[in-house]
This record gives structure tokens, C-alpha cells and sequence, in this order.
């Protein structure tokens, strides 16, 4: 049996990929959509060496990427999933009243901007689900810590929210009730494809809302700020952990697991 990677091992490619992520786009222009795209394939290659040289890993489909059975309806699931949440979250505030609604955007404004949306957020939500749940349940499936995955999976997923929204209480709870709806799904179909489904279908509702400038699908009106509208957030997002259990319930098969050692199948 090969010696375990050591801890310390998995801490410094975690850091070179969060950095990546995160510092990289502060650098270029972000209406640069060549730029975008050399930074996702980056992301990848990046990815791949860490995986396959620092972990002594097989490559990037170790952490969560392998295209089991199911993977596909999986993803499609999860995109179901979050897309609605949000979309309920969003129809529950025009019903209590942040906003109104004015009309529509042009199509020639909207067809763009969700074509956009939808690659954007895939790659957006695609990168943090490999850095932060993929990456770890391959780390704590390997030193069999998995009863420990979804608590630390939640907590790195708030703390790392922060780098996008800084720090502020109602902020972090959300983030950790989608993380727990993320890490929940990775751990039950060892892969991280729903929780991708799950965190691509919520950014895209989000982009539909509003766009990437504040302009979306709608044109908003009076659009009101406070605690009721945090609280309606919040019991709404809690509502996709239990919608993930009985989805899972429902689709998900157990699967054997091949057994895997650091760098090599057992």
C-alpha cells in the first residue's frame, strides 16, 4: 500500500486553486470574454497537475468529476432543484413586496444576456464545486473522515463566500444552507454532478433576476431593502436540503464504489 498523501500536501494545492480562483479575474478586464475563457481552461489544467502530481491522484475526475451512472440526470436534477428554490425565493419577495415589476426587457437585451449567463455560471459554479466539495470528499474519503465531509464541505463553502460578499451574519447562514444542500448531494452519489446542478440552476435564476449588471429578464421598480426580506431568503433556501433528500430518494441508486488508494486503483 502507498503512503498516504500528507495532509499538509492537500492544504497547499487547496490554496493554489482557491487563489487561482479568486485573485486570477482581479487582475483582467471582466467584459473580456477571451480572457474568461483562458482562465476557466486554466482552471482545469491547473486542476489536472495538482490532482495527478501534488495528490498522486488518477486526474481531475478523482475529485468528483467521474461520469458514473446517472451523472447526466444527476446534474439535470440538481439544476431543477436550484433553479426552482430561487425562482420561489424570488416569487415570494414580489408577493410580500420588494420590488415591482414594470415589464420586460427586449428580447435583443434578454436572449444575450442569458446565453451568457448560462455558460458563466456553469464554469462559475463548476470551479467552486471542484476546489471545495470535490476536492475535500476525495481528501476525507481517502483518511475515511467522510462522517466529518459535510460539516467541513458547509463551513469552507461560507468562509470562501466571503471572498465575493464579505462578512455579514444573514450572509453567512445562507451560504451554509446551500452548502449543506451541496456537500449533502456529493456525499450520498460521490460525485459532485447535483451539487453542480444545485449551485448552476441558483446562479442562473439569480442572472435571470438580475443580470449581471441589475438589469434581468424583468424590469424592477421600487425595489425595497430589509430584515423581512433576509428572513423570506433564508427559510426558502432551507427548503433545498429536504427538496435534495427526496429527489435523492427518489433517483438515486447506491452505486459500489471502487475502492482507491493514493495514486492507484486497489
Amino acid at each position: 500500500m502507498e503512503k498516504k498523501t500528507p495532509l499538509a500536501v492537500w492544504l497547499v494545492g487547496f490554496v493554489l486553486l482557491s487563489l487561482y480562483v479568486h485573485l486570477l479575474p482581479r487582475l483582467f478586464d471582466a467584459g473580456k470574454i477571451a480572457l474568461w475563457l483562458g482562465y476557466w481552461a486554466g482552471f482545469f489544467v491547473l486542476a489536472f497537475l495538482v490532482s495527478r502530481y501534488l495528490l498522486k491522484l488518477q486526474g481531475i475526475a478523482s475529485l468528483g468529476l467521474e461520469r458514473h451512472r446517472g451523472w447526466l440526470q444527476n446534474l439535470g436534477v440538481g439544476f431543477l432543484i436550484g433553479f426552482s428554490v430561487y425562482a420561489l425565493k424570488y416569487w415570494s419577495f414580489y408577493k410580500f413586496g420588494k420590488f415591482e415589476v414594470a415589464g420586460l426587457h427586449d428580447l435583443s437585451f434578454i436572449l444575450p444576456m442569458l446565453a451568457q449567463a448560462l455558460l458563466a455560471m456553469f464554469f462559475s459554479s463548476i470551479l467552486n464545486d471542484i476546489t471545495i466539495r470535490g476536492y475535500w470528499f476525495a481528501c476525507f474519503k481517502r483518511r475515511q473522515l467522510l462522517t466529518w465531509y459535510v460539516f467541513t464541505a458547509t463551513l469552507l463553502y461560507a468562509l470562501d463566500d466571503i471572498w465575493n460578499a464579505g462578512f455579514d451574519p444573514s450572509n453567512v447562514v445562507f451560504s451554509a444552507l446551500l452548502g449543506a444542500s451541496f456537500a449533502y448531494t456529493v456525499l450520498k452519489t460521490g460525485s459532485i454532478w447535483m451539487s453542480l446542478g444545485l449551485h448552476w440552476g441558483g446562479n442562473m435564476m439569480y442572472r435571470v433576476m438580475y443580470g449581471f449588471d441589475g438589469n434581468g429578464v424583468w424590469q424592477l421598480e421600487n425595489v425595497q431593502e430589509g430584515p423581512l426580506y433576509e428572513y423570506i431568503s433564508l427559510l426558502v433556501t432551507a427548503l433545498m436540503l429536504p427538496a435534495v433528500y427526496f429527489a435523492l430518494k427518489a433517483t438515486h441508486r447506491p452505486r459500489q464504489h471502487v475502492q482507491v488508494e493514493e495514486g492507484r486503483l486497489a
